[in-house]
């Protein structure tokens, strides 16, 4: 199966939605697979598709985006992006299954910079539901010692499937507390950062591990590619329906 991967550069955050759904909207033509890397240029609160965004946190010094998958909020502000888009087939009959499939490939990159990762188990239901996604855990959730690394989600539609996700590079808990209204010691209770781990790990070592991550869990071979102009542009038109404040 054909196979692509992007290492993109820093984006405004409605287009790096856009661009994600660009690729999934590509699998109409010819099935295939894309692995992309991205960061947020500036800083970008990313909320789930169905989330509400809560009242408190409006004034938000972040502009605000929707993804176009489900899952919490995310303040992308010192971390990497990746977005994996594949067809149905081969990837799992449920949410579930792809998710447990394509996070097989995170975890071997990881564990190829010497990161014991791994899924962690989903927690017990409570009547508090957190606002973010890294105080919030689900089934086949990425983290070591029991705390999460990253945190994802999913989209589907009859062609494929959208999985997208934050690895936090730099401990960001304080500006995580201010804007969630969440303890920082409640976060540090359910995150770790990667330079927590890895002190000295650069983002292109990062983003080639987990390339051969997912080579490696999932038999693939990747081409390297960018966006073209025309793509660009494409994604730049209808980005605009990502933004919810600026």
């Amino acid at each position: 199966m054909k196979a692509t991967v992007i290492f993109d550069t820093c984006r405004e955050g409605s287009l790096n939605m856009a661009l994600d759904s660009l690729l999934l909207q590509q699998l109409r033509e010819e099935e295939q697979v894309f692995l992309r890397f991205y960061t947020w240029c500036p800083a970008t609160v990313s909320i789930g598709l169905f989330q509400k965004w809560q009242q408190r946190q409006q004034h938000s010094p972040y502009p605000v985006v929707r993804r176009p998958t489900g899952g919490k909020a995310v303040l992308h502000l010192l971390d990497v992006s990746y977005s994996f888009v594949g067809p149905l087939s081969g990837f799992g009959n449920s949410v579930l299954e792809t998710y447990f499939l394509v996070s097989q490939g995170l975890i071997k990159g990881l564990e190829l910079l010497g990161i014991p990762a791994e899924f962690l188990p989903a927690p017990l239901p409570t009547k508090e539901d957190p606002s973010s996604c890294f105080v919030h855990l689900s089934g086949h959730e990425v983290g070591v010692a029991g705390k999460k690394l990253i945190g994802s989600a999913q989209a589907r539609k009859p062609w494929g499937f959208l999985q997208h996700g934050s690895i936090m590079v730099e401990p960001i808990y304080h500006e995580m507390a201010e804007l969630f209204s969440i303890e920082e010691s409640e976060i540090r209770a359910h995150a770790i950062a990667l330079r927590e781990l890895l002190p000295d790990i650069t983002i292109g070592v990062l983003e080639n591990a987990l390339r051969e991550g997912f080579e490696d869990a999932l038999d693939l071979h990747f081409t390297q590619a960018e966006f073209s102009s025309k793509e660009l542009s494409q994604a730049a038109s209808f980005s605009g329906k990502y933004a919810v404040c600026s």
